[in-house]
């Protein structure tokens, strides 16, 4: 079950972004886009409008697939993140660093290590009390004692944590899966099937070349994506009479889905 959600009429644009329900999602000019980033990978996957059943619709699948990679996809833990070596890091191991005298010479190394927003440690092993060597591996050796104290996740946004306790607590059967598995939520519809808005016949594919008297001149069948080109068909009405002219505009654009259906079945095999 996705996070409920309020309508952006009901709510500040930036509350409305900012609250959990819309982690990670945001409105495009006719569709949802969900974007997220996990371990230098990016999700990103569009839901229009027009293909999942309106706009309410399309932000619950949305919402649907977030959800499930939240609950796949965990941020890196925190002690792995403390863990990378910085550009400005001298000594080549995260969180130890040393201090040196005018000389250059090395006087002391030290452990550091953030374990919450408000602990920090640190110890400092003096040179001249341990010797270069040793002052050096027990700085070493108390950097990983603090990163032992390190718990938790990396807060990659502030709706994360709430978005995966409620995803947590939702039965995993009633949402869109990342991986496409079966969900109780509206399939996409298929573009091929997709009524556009300056299309007068009502039918997807189909449509009615006009003389400039606003009179039918001819029906027109014309469908993309068949290998690398496209298929069209014309029916003159001065030849073949309006209503038969729409209808083998009609079957011929059924030929032609079938012909893209039968090509990719073909690009699939070979592949």
């Amino acid at each position: 079950m996705s996070v409920s959600h309020k309508n952006s009429s009901t709510l500040g644009d930036h509350d409305f972004y900012h609250a959990p329900a819309m982690y990670g999602i945001v409105r495009m000019l006719n569709k949802w886009r969900v974007t997220l980033s996990r371990r230098g990978h990016k999700f990103l996957r569009d839901f229009a409008f027009s293909r999942y059943g309106g706009e309410s619709a399309a932000l619950a699948c949305a919402q649907a697939y977030r959800d499930e990679v939240v609950r796949q996809h965990l941020p890196q833990e925190r002690r792995e993140v403390a863990q990378k070596l910085l550009p400005s890091n001298k000594s080549g191991v995260a969180g130890v660093t040393f201090r040196s005298n005018r000389k250059g010479e090395i006087t002391s190394w030290h452990a550091i290590t953030r374990v919450s927003v408000d602990r920090v440690l640190t110890k400092s092993f003096g040179v001249g009390r341990y010797g270069a060597a040793q002052a050096e591996l027990l700085a070493i050796a108390e950097r990983e004692r603090q990163l032992a104290q390190m718990r938790g996740l990396r807060k990659v946004h502030p709706a994360e944590q709430g978005v995966r306790a409620m995803v947590q607590k939702a039965p995993t059967t009633s949402k869109a899966t990342a991986n496409g598995a079966q969900r109780t939520l509206p399939e996409p519809i298929a573009v091929v099937e997709i009524l556009r808005k300056n299309n007068s016949s009502g039918i997807p594919g189909v449509s009615c070349i006009m003389n400039a008297d606003g009179s039918p001149r001819y029906w027109l069948a014309k469908t993309g994506g068949i290998g690398r080109r496209s298929i069209s068909q014309s029916f003159s009405v001065k030849t073949h009479g309006n209503e038969k002219a729409r209808l083998l505009a009609i079957a011929a654009r059924k030929e032609q889905l079938q012909l893209k259906e039968a090509s990719h079945t073909r690009i699939q095999k070979s592949g």
